[in-house]
């Protein structure tokens, strides 16, 4: 069955259709400013979103950062210079002329374009190893929850704080429909059996970084869940702080 397109309230064609809209928006990191392209749908055209491990890894890392800061903003791709994502407040007015009749479709970012947070993936294969690594963006009245990003502590979708007991990063922004959260889930097949999780961004980063270096170890799932993820979470969690600080010194402050 064809997915149903998005059609201009004026003209009824496809919002789809080309051209886009080029938006400049400046890199956060390198300071380039990148033209990028989203059609009146409200899809980026120029993220290819299958990414290396090493890649992933990167983006993860700023994930993390954004969501302990409250700031995950909405990622419309990655820097064509350093692979950042580029990201826009999800209050940012923005206004999308239809391709056919040049009608607007006009609101926030975080209701009118698609969110690239989620959309790149890497996959880890081994003998016994085919998993595949995605962020995904959470809903409190979903009643998941990965926990939080910076240090992997609980972060119940019931409570009301927005902020890690344990650490004190933010643990659920607020938008329109609701609090969300970042998480990473994890699918594939482990030492040849199926496997499935969701899990802080901080034990997300741990998991692919020793899948791409060091492959599969026996167990491997029950240590995710217990002891091991814990320790990794905590061990990555000590950095976090840092990095975090290195980012709003360069005003990190699109929501």
């Amino acid at each position: 069955m064809p997915l149903a397109r998005a059609r201009c309230r004026a003209c009824t064609l496809p919002l789809g259709d080309p051209p886009p809209t080029t938006l400049p928006v400046p890199c956060m990191r390198c300071g380039v400013v990148n033209q990028v392209r989203v059609l009146a749908d409200g899809q980026p055209q120029d993220l290819d979103p299958a990414f290396p491990a090493s890649r992933l890894m990167a983006w993860m890392a700023a994930a993390r950062v954004a969501m302990a800061s409250g700031t995950p903003g909405v990622a419309l791709g990655a820097c064509g210079a350093c692979g950042t994502p580029l990201l826009v407040s999800s209050r940012q007015a923005l206004l999308l002329p239809c391709p056919h009749c040049g009608e607007t479709v006009h609101g926030e970012a975080g209701d009118i374009v698609v969110d690239q947070w989620t959309e790149p993936w890497a996959r880890v294969e081994g003998s016994d190893l085919n998993v595949e690594y995605r962020l995904a963006v959470l809903e409190d009245r979903t009643g998941l929850s990965a926990g939080c990003a910076a240090c992997g502590a609980t972060t119940p979708a019931t409570d009301p704080s927005s902020r890690c007991a344990q650490c004190g990063a933010v643990t659920w922004v607020q938008r329109s429909e609701g609090r969300v959260q970042l998480g990473v889930r994890v699918d594939g097949i482990r030492d040849g059996k199926p496997f499935k999780m969701l899990v802080p961004i901080v034990q997300g980063e741990g998991m692919l970084r020793g899948d791409a270096l060091h492959g599969p170890t026996r167990g491997s799932g029950k240590s995710y869940l217990g002891a091991t993820g814990i320790g990794c979470a905590v061990a990555l969690a000590a950095t976090v702080f840092v990095v975090l600080a290195v980012w709003l010194a360069v005003h990190f402050t699109h929501h």
